[in-house]
């Protein structure tokens, strides 16, 4: 019984990255309607940064992350008005940038970093005993930024004025131009905010797994798994998604082994997707 504990754990622990790759994912969909294939090497490039930034700059790490979010977020910007400003609203021509910027950021990777991979040392060393489970405090933190970032995120959403622009943006965006609400401000919000989450996901995964160009190929597909589980544009739905997906990665690992959790998460998503296509939060159309 302690041994599945412990995978529950750390099941909930992937699933805290997931949900905040996921939210990024979901929040793009939403405003942009495409998947920004590209968000993999964005969680990729912060957890780079926060290793060079804490290991070579010798910062504290949470200065590192702070830089590597707003750095993230920063690139997040030039992105939406540098690539995906003047064809919002079309249909291939986002999908197809998308899925080259992630392969032009991904060869980036690999040209100024390398191939041998890379990690922080240990920021928290020692675990906390819970419910006799023995949990890490490295672990114990994913949980706690996963949450705070979702309380944060849903308090600006449904508490501020950009974040309810945003929200009405998606719902009518045509009333909410006539009541000025520009396209071109929502759309670069939900990019930087998008970009940051990821860069939050990928420095807070640095000093507990290792960092590598390509430690955003599974991540990114993952995530669209995971919006496509929970419904596509459902905030909701995506957090579902994360839980779910990371616990049955992490029972998974445990039962059958690492090699076959990949496979084991598809035909899970595969077949409830097959019962309810739009997914746990997403409304079905006759």
């Amino acid at each position: 019984m302690e041994v599945i504990g412990q995978a529950v754990i750390n099941g909930l622990s992937l699933g805290a990255i997931y949900a905040l790759l996921a939210l990024g994912l979901t929040l793009l969909f939403s405003i942009m309607g495409v998947l920004f294939f590209a968000h993999g090497a964005i969680y990729m490039l912060g957890a780079y940064v926060t290793y060079f930034v804490c290991v070579r700059a010798g910062l504290t790490y949470i200065a590192s992350v702070l830089i590597a979010v707003a750095a993230m977020a920063v690139l997040g910007l030039a992105i939406e008005k540098g690539l995906f400003r003047r064809v919002r609203g079309t249909l291939f021509p986002p999908f197809f940038i998308a899925i080259g910027l992630n392969w032009f950021l991904e060869s980036l990777g690999f040209a100024i970093f390398g191939v041998k991979m890379k990690s922080i040392p240990t920021v928290l060393p020692g675990a906390v005993r819970l419910f006799g489970m023995i949990v890490t405090y490295e672990r114990l933190v994913l949980v706690v930024t996963g949450v705070i970032a979702v309380a944060a995120l849903h308090a600006f959403l449904t508490r501020t004025r950009a974040g309810l622009a945003m929200r009405a943006f998606v719902e009518d965006p045509e009333a909410a131009a006539l009541q000025g609400m520009s396209g071109d401000t929502v759309s670069s919000l939900a990019f930087v905010i998008g970009c940051s989450l990821a860069a939050l996901a990928g420095a807070s995964v640095a000093p507990v797994y290792v960092v590598s160009p390509t430690m955003g190929e599974h991540t990114v597909l993952t995530g669209m798994l995971i919006i496509s589980l929970g419904g596509l544009g459902s905030i909701p739905g995506a957090l579902l998604g994360a839980v779910v997906i990371g616990l049955i990665e992490s029972l998974g690992a445990m039962y059958l082994g690492t090699e076959f959790t990949w496979g084991l998460v598809f035909v899970f998503v595969a077949i409830f997707l097959t019962i309810r296509p739009a997914g746990i939060m997403g409304e079905q159309h006759a």
